[in-house]
């Protein structure tokens, strides 16, 4: 008996209850695959207060440049730009071959 009920048992895991876990769990990711409404106005907060942190880091850039004349702001992103690397090459070209100088601090 125990010779019949054994391969019955492994069949019916292999095929019945494997695939019902899968897809259980396929389901339960659908469900909450996208953002919740607590989420997305998670998101707006830190986009207005990255903004809000970019005007203040111009405001003290500027602050700092009328004091000293020979201070050159960091790095800055333009609105449309996407990618840090081409907004570094348009910044200063030619930075990337000069070599660390620790006098100048670049």
């Amino acid at each position: 008996m125990e010779d019949i009920l054994v391969p019955i048992a492994v069949c019916a895991l292999l095929f019945v209850g494997a695939p019902w876990v899968v897809l259980h769990f396929i389901t339960q990711w659908k469900k909450t695959g996208s953002l919740t409404v607590e989420d997305e106005r998670l998101l707006d907060e830190l986009h207005d207060l990255a903004r809000r942190l970019d005007e203040r880091m111009g405001t003290v850039e500027r602050i700092v440049a009328a004091d000293h004349p020979g201070f050159r702001p960091g790095l800055r992103l333009e609105p449309g730009a996407s990618d840090l690397r081409h907004a570094s090459h348009d910044a200063d070209p030619g930075r990337a071959e000069r070599p660390f100088d620790p006098q100048r601090g670049r």
